[in-house]
């Protein structure tokens, strides 16, 4: 077994039963129940008629999609950065890892990996929990014109266009995270570039390039090619660059 799967294999023990874990299943589910809710409340005209179930699920999905890929996956990405560095900034562990016998890159690279995969996780949990969340809504709102087979091929292609277009922002907030020891830090950098983004993501100047809209930027452009081609490569550079530093720091 390599070095980095022995390093992946102690991540993923540290990780099971924690918070970070149960987030990659919380998160989507709090953004499709928080959606369906604010579904269930809205008064619907007597004498609108009903869309084409193909185009209720199409608004569904792309409402329910626009919201998580805007807000949470910025905010998820961040608090989980946070808390998968927090494992070794909180003991020190540090400075026993650095002092293994392995290459230091193999840590980075494996705290980066595990960042990819909660994601990841969580994408998947969203390709499960939306269309559930689309037929409790038919069953409660039938007027929404919700009805038949989600739509799987759209819903795949979405999510693993936010999957890469979220790939910088792995990369980012990994460098952040373990760079600075302190949760506050790691944390409010995320929250106020997320907030930020409210504003620059509108911009169709900016909005492109600004790391923490460009998974939005994916769901809503007709041809996202350019915005996953600027994350993967920004996620190259700021992974090297990251791991660079790392590989030149003090064990604290």
């Amino acid at each position: 077994m390599s070095a980095l799967s022995r390093a992946l294999s102690a991540e993923w023990l540290k990780l099971r039963g924690t918070l970070a874990l149960w987030l990659c299943g919380v998160a989507p589910a709090v953004v499709v129940a928080v959606y369906v809710l604010q579904m269930t409340v809205v008064r619907l005209p007597a004498d609108r008629p009903p869309p084409a179930p193909a185009e209720a699920w199409l608004a569904f999905a792309q409402s329910t999609l626009a919201l998580w890929a805007f807000l949470m996956v910025p905010l998820f990405v961040t608090l989980q950065a946070a808390l998968l560095a927090g494992q070794e900034h909180a003991n020190q562990q540090w400075k026993h890892l650095l002092a293994l016998p392995v290459p230091r890159a193999v840590h980075y690279l494996a705290k980066l990996l595990a960042l990819a995969g909660l994601l990841v996780l969580a994408q998947l949990a969203m390709l499960a929990l939306l269309p559930l969340g689309g037929w409790l809504l038919a069953l409660l709102r039938p007027g929404f014109g919700i009805a038949g087979p989600a739509p799987w091929s759209l819903l795949l292609e979405k999510l693993a266009l936010v999957t890469a277009a979220s790939l910088l922002l792995v990369a980012l907030h990994t460098f952040i995270a373990v760079r600075w020891r302190s949760f506050t830090v790691a944390v409010g950098v995320g929250m106020g570039a997320t907030v930020m983004g409210f504003l620059i993501g509108q911009s169709a100047r900016f909005g492109p390039w600004f790391p923490w809209s460009l998974p939005v930027q994916a769901v809503a452009k007709a041809d996202p090619a350019s915005v996953v081609a600027f994350s993967l490569a920004g996620a190259l550079l700021a992974g090297l660059a990251g791991l660079w530093a790392f590989q030149r720091r003090e064990a604290d």
